[in-house]
């Protein structure tokens, strides 16, 4: 993906120095070709479990449209968040039987637009939900496919603040019978999976082991008790992207310059799928699973992360301080919780490196992109190079003292492509409601 040739960075081939020369900074730019690597070599690992695997990409990770339509020309279900979102995956390509639909408490008359969008196949969280779902299906007619979320409380996500919120959310062991029984007994529902989620950003298959030891003991408790089975165990997300580090101590202090050894993880993905697979076989036929469900999962993170990157320029050096013409805003994730690797557009090799801090574009006094920051010498007007900027970045991007730049694809062909514009004065006043002079809504 990134490589220096001739002492420039490229992009699957293409000159960076040239790209920015097409395009003002800052910008984000996708690689189609590493989108499609990340989707097919995790499914091929994950389909080492028997059969076809599902990948239901989750769409808050990275919503552009340019994006999307990229994954549903891969054949990748979609799992959204919100009924717009439905609309903007139809719109990109994606069927409604590969819409998935989500919300951490259902609302009725969302569940009914998204009914209406064709899309019938719902996680549920909650007893109330099925209730909803229930009132709804019977109404419009419609038979919903149902995944229950079954809840995380393993005694290590307690140790970790930023896992255990996600404790409130799915049902626990204890409640599942009721969930199904509520399920059976409806016209309109269908068990159709179960899924759960160990936590974003895993880096070993063994995070995963004992939430899915317990939703396949479960599975084999449906079986026997209510003679139905699930036809679909969902591992959730998590899967990671393999060139992006979570923050440990030594990572903090020691930030070292970055290689980019690593950054095109196609073929660990496919491992970590095929570890998850297998260790996924194992737990089946010890509880005496058969026949085996599909597996699928809901990858974000590990299928757009290392495929975008983000371009920005330094503007002004303050010290040890670098002025960039990027923000905290659309690089929102904290530097203390994950690293990304930065690079020079023009190689450094044999040049000493010093520390920089690197300052967003806005006045917010959190807008640091990074601290400590091992680097060649820098001068205005050099371009840095983010990489893992795919995922949680511009689909979280904050109007906060700033508007978000441009977003481009570069296409197999070698042509860079924009797919979304930069924001504008429009952008921010669009949704306003603005008085006149006499305080009436002015439209």
């Amino acid at each position: 993906m990134l490589s220096y040739k001739d002492g420039v960075l490229h992009l699957d081939g293409r000159s960076l120095k040239n790209l920015v020369g097409e395009a003002e900074t800052p910008f984000f730019l996708f690689s189609e070709a590493q989108l499609r690597d990340n989707y097919a070599a995790l499914e091929h690992g994950l389909s080492q479990a028997g059969g076809p695997a599902t990948i239901r990409y989750c769409a808050k990770t990275n919503n552009e449209a340019g994006v999307l339509r990229i994954l549903a020309s891969c054949g990748s279900d979609v799992m959204t968040s919100h009924p717009a979102e439905v609309q903007l995956a139809l719109q990109c390509g994606f069927p409604p039987e590969r819409i998935a639909y989500q919300r951490p408490v259902l609302k009725v008359h969302e569940v009914e637009n998204v009914l209406e969008a064709g899309t019938t196949f719902v996680h549920a969280y909650r007893q109330e939900d099925l209730e909803v779902l229930d009132k709804v299906a019977t109404r419009l007619g419609k038979e919903i496919r149902v995944s229950l979320r079954v809840r995380n409380d393993s005694f290590y996500l307690r140790l970790s603040p930023l896992n255990l919120l996600s404790r409130r959310l799915g049902f626990q062991e204890t409640e599942i019978d009721a969930a199904v029984k509520r399920i059976v007994a409806s016209q309109h529902l269908k068990l159709y999976a179960l899924n759960y989620y160990c936590g974003t950003q895993q880096e070993s298959t063994t995070s995963f082991q004992g939430l899915m030891r317990t939703v396949v003991r479960i599975c084999v408790k449906i079986k026997t008790r209510f003679g139905i089975a699930p036809g679909e165990i969902n591992f959730g997300g998590g899967i990671p992207s393999h060139s992006l580090n979570r923050m440990r101590l030594p990572r903090l202090w020691d930030r070292t310059g970055d290689q980019l050894e690593g950054l095109d993880s196609a073929l660990a993905l496919e491992r970590f799928g095929r570890a998850l697979a297998g260790q996924f076989i194992q737990e089946a036929h010890k509880a005496g699973l058969d026949p085996l469900p599909a597996v699928a999962a809901e990858p974000g993170r590990s299928i757009v992360s290392n495929a975008g990157v983000l371009l920005t320029r330094v503007h002004a050096l303050e010290g040890n301080w670098a002025f960039l013409d990027a923000s905290h805003n659309y690089l929102g994730e904290s530097v203390l919780f994950f690293r990304r690797r930065i690079f020079p557009l023009v190689s450094a090799a044999g040049q000493r490196q010093q520390y920089y801090h690197l300052s967003g574009n806005t006045l917010n006094t959190m807008d640091v992109l990074d601290l400590r920051r091992r680097l060649p010498p820098l001068n205005p007007a050099d371009v840095l190079c983010f990489a893992d900027a795919g995922a949680y970045t511009i689909s979280r991007a904050s109007r906060y003292a700033g508007l978000s730049p441009a977003v481009y694809m570069l296409q197999r062909d070698g042509a860079m492509r924009m797919i979304r514009r930069p924001e504008e004065f429009s952008d921010l006043a669009g949704p306003m409601t603005i008085l006149d002079g006499e305080g009436s809504p002015r439209v």
